[in-house]
């Protein structure tokens, strides 16, 4: 198959092209572990020693719903052809007044309480919008201190992940499951008051962009874990701590227990939970892009782009996102509707550690902020 027949190029642009993308695809799926339509084993069969073909690693319409176990493999999700997600232009009806079904407060977290200073108008701006909230802030230390004293059956699993970013992802579900209330990342800057949402709904779930979860991990409607928010003891927070130990075995973080984890945690909740209606205390609701994470992140713009230069092996999703995402361009600035905003600031990043090397301790920025049992 040529698939990049139609394509307006010169032979040797066109060649050029076509190695590049090949070349690209190949690393990216060895860097990141691409979702594929096939095991492992089965993979390794149909590549043997040779480069597979681009249209091998684009047109990956996943179809396994359950854990394999495999080590080395990546969580698949069933991609619909046919879904086309919608835009959010104006925001939904919600309620000034009524019981709050959501409890008011707003955690984030860090390795210590000296946190990077390029993140303290973001911290600001969650306490400023939320003057009558509690304000808890989670360290390595303290996150670590109650989940020995209070779920210490859950200790040896959180000590023993094989990468370090696995034990924040664990916390803030075990954190929002037991006190409730608002999780997100440093990175997310508040813009307006979520006293609404807390009123209408029990548990939210942010969404990353469509581009990122269509053309760049090929999920669509990907939850993100860089903006929560739940009532205590929701029973889907429940599912999720229930489904760390049987997804620990993913080595990619994304699959273990990030967004990718999350989302599929979601699908499975609300499969077996399909009668529940927006009302339910128990019910979740996955909120659009526009709500919580509307940007989206400059890091991979290049990447979805070269992805997009495969055009003719694509899925007609992941053709229809590229065709959205071109004539749109590149959103790096909040919708009006939105909440809050994430600029995905990468914080593991290696190469961005010298932007951390300027600190501020944590009561500067809030001063009534409460960190378990002062640790």
């Amino acid at each position: 198959m040529n698939c990049f027949r139609g394509l307006k190029s010169t032979p040797k642009v066109g060649f050029l092209l076509s190695v590049t993308v090949v070349v690209f695809i190949f690393l990216t799926y060895i860097m990141d572990r691409y979702n594929t339509d096939s095991t492992l084993e089965e993979k390794r069969r149909e590549c043997g020693i040779s480069i597979c073909t681009p249209c091998q690693f684009l047109e990956t319409n996943e179809r396994v719903d359950s854990v394999n176990g495999y080590v080395d493999d990546t969580l698949q999700i069933t991609l619909q052809s046919k879904f086309r997600p919608p835009k959010r232009k104006e925001l939904e009806h919600f309620s000034a007044s009524g019981d709050d079904k959501i409890d008011r407060i707003i955690h984030q977290s860090w390795k210590t309480k000296m946190v990077p200073m390029q993140f303290k108008d973001y911290i600001k701006s969650f306490v400023d919008n939320h003057p009558s909230w509690k304000y808890m802030f989670w360290t390595d230390h303290s996150t670590r201190l109650f989940i020995n004293n209070l779920y210490p059956n859950l200790l040896d699993l959180y000590d023993n992940y094989a990468h370090p970013l696995n034990r924040p992802d664990a916390m803030r579900y075990i954190v929002l499951f037991h006190f409730g209330g608002v999780y997100s990342d440093l990175d997310v800057k508040s813009l307006r008051p979520l006293d609404p949402v807390i009123k209408k709904y029990s548990c939210v779930l942010g969404q990353e962009p469509h581009v990122h979860s269509i053309v760049y991990t090929n999920f669509y409607e990907q939850a993100s874990n860089a903006f929560m928010a739940c009532r205590k003891r929701h029973p889907f927070m429940k599912s999720v701590i229930d489904n760390l130990y049987q997804f620990s075995f993913f080595a990619h973080v994304l699959d273990s227990t990030g967004p990718r984890f999350l989302t599929f945690s979601l699908r499975q909740y609300m499969i077996k939970n399909k009668d529940l209606q927006v009302s339910d205390k128990d019910y979740v609701f996955l909120s659009p892009p526009e709500y919580f994470l509307p940007s989206v992140d400059s890091e991979i713009t290049k990447k979805l782009a070269l992805l997009c230069e495969g055009f003719p092996c694509l899925s007609p999703l992941r053709q229809w996102q590229c065709e959205q995402w071109k004539q749109e361009g590149v959103r790096t600035e909040p919708h009006p509707i939105s909440f809050t905003n994430h600029v995905w600031s990468h914080t593991t990043y290696k190469d961005h550690f010298p932007f951390y090397k300027e600190n501020i301790y944590i009561f500067v920025i809030c001063q009534d902020v409460l960190i378990y049992n002062n640790a």
